[in-house]
């Protein structure tokens, strides 16, 4: 007779007790980088922790989901070494896109090194879709002449975002995901107010680190800068063109003026993410004196909201 899943390896919340075991399985062994997640306050309302648990109580592996801004959550699975591994991360995979729910979140995101292709096989098989190679990018802030003094091209104004202008934002939003190198596709998985939001909340916001290029009085282009005190850096949480902007040197100016509003934070780095396709905006970058840092491939799964969840399909708590 074959054993069920119940009788033999399981999918479980781990106890209290067990937590930070579990995290640090999550996160390949490594007390280091599970230490933030260990430490979290509040953790209970913002993540999802789930583990393999094997008939005899050990883990098999475990999985950690993070609550993000903008109605995402992140996810961290345990490396895979075998392929006993990658089925039991693919299952812990699906398990979590299936409750992310409980996060509120629309969409669950993973970030996995180009290089660890076993590690992507596991996502793939656990449902999750890649997107993009991501290069973070970083510098220091501007030190040179000020930019800004430079005269504007003919027409073009460069002026902070207004907290009352958000539906204004939000089209402009809009209008730069149009023919978008970076990611494409990925706006369409969410409402343009859940990425609006997520944009907020990223970091400390700040509106007058937060950009609108006019073109002739109209709205064609945004960046988007906050600081990010846990890592030490401001980060561009978003820069984008409407397609009327492109290709007539808007992107420079938009970005010079950028670098000039954070160039007092002479201690802190400027860190971005681009998509390597988006050669355009990888060019721009490097010209401004911004460093790949490292590569990561983005991976996404959408969140299927069930107004009555199958209670069965959720793991279940376990006390050791």
């Amino acid at each position: 007779m074959s054993r069920s899943p119940r009788d033999s390896d399981e999918i479980v919340y781990p106890s209290a007790d067990r937590r930070t075991e579990a995290i640090i399985m999550a996160f390949g062994g490594s007390h280091a980088r599970a230490a933030h997640a260990i430490n979290r306050k509040g953790a209970s309302n913002a993540e999802l922790l789930l583990a393999v648990r094997r008939a005899g109580g050990g883990f098999a592996s475990a999985a950690l989901l993070t609550r993000s801004p903008g109605k995402t959550a992140m996810l961290v699975v345990a490396p895979a070494q075998t392929s006993a591994d990658r089925e039991a991360g693919a299952r812990l995979i699906r398990t979590a896109i299936s409750c992310a729910g409980q996060l509120n979140a629309a969409l669950v995101q993973a970030l996995v090194e180009p290089a660890k292709t076993d590690e992507l096989t596991m996502f793939a098989s656990g449902g999750m879709s890649q997107i993009g190679v991501l290069s973070y990018l970083e510098r220091r802030p501007f030190r040179g002449p000020d930019p800004s003094s430079d005269l504007p091209p003919a027409g073009v104004c460069v002026r902070p975002w207004r907290e009352d202008e958000r539906e204004t934002l939000e089209r402009l939003l809009d209008a730069t995901y149009i023919d978008s190198l970076d990611c494409p596709g990925l706006a369409q998985m969410r409402c343009t107010e859940d990425i609006l939001d997520g944009h907020l909340q990223t970091g400390v916001f700040d509106p007058n680190s937060w950009s609108i290029l006019e073109r002739n009085g109209t709205p064609c282009g945004l960046s988007l800068m906050s600081e990010i005190p846990t890592s030490n850096c401001v980060e561009l949480v978003y820069f984008g063109l409407a397609p009327e902007a492109r290709g007539r040197g808007l992107g420079g100016y938009l970005l010079d003026t950028s670098l000039c509003l954070v160039q007092t934070k002479r201690d802190r780095t400027i860190a971005l993410a681009c998509d390597e396709r988006n050669q355009p905006a990888m060019r721009l970058y490097r010209s401004r004196g911004f460093v790949e840092r490292l590569r990561r491939v983005a991976l996404v799964a959408r969140v299927e909201r069930s107004p009555d969840p199958d209670p069965t399909t959720c793991p279940r708590s376990v006390d050791n």
